[in-house]
């Protein structure tokens, strides 16, 4: 395949011209970009759609008043209320849900036992 291309000529002028030298005339000044209006935007990823969308606030009649709460409250809200009206597949996502909740709580790290004495011990230890 090597005899389809032509061999390589030397530019005419005393500049050099080749693999990333352009010819001085169509170089961009300093200071200017190839790109003036830099990348656009793209469009947002779906995750992105749904966290904005489940963010917004909308007003929720409870009982006799009328709240104004983001709809993810509004849907755990709901969820957890079909779950207590006997939809097990409900009553099954919410109890799961809460397992994983606890778990996230029990593993974060949250107030400090106090020291017992042995390990007064070590630090007095380590302090000499």
């Amino acid at each position: 395949m090597a005899g389809n291309s032509s061999p390589k000529k030397k530019p005419a002028g005393g500049y050099p011209v080749g693999f990333a030298k352009p010819p001085k005339a169509t170089q961009f000044q300093p200071g200017q970009s190839g790109n003036p209006k830099g990348r656009p935007k793209g469009r947002p990823s779906l995750d992105d759609l749904l966290l904005e969308e489940i963010a917004r606030v909308v007003k929720v009649k409870v009982g006799d008043q009328i709240i104004s709460m983001d709809k993810e409250r509004a849907l755990l809200r709901k969820l957890i209320d079909m779950a207590i009206m006997g939809d097990i597949s409900a009553a099954r996502l919410v109890l799961a849900r809460r397992d994983h909740a606890q778990a996230e709580m029990d593993a974060a790290p949250g107030a400090q036992a106090p020291l017992t004495e042995e390990e007064l011990e070590v630090l007095k230890m380590m302090a000499k």
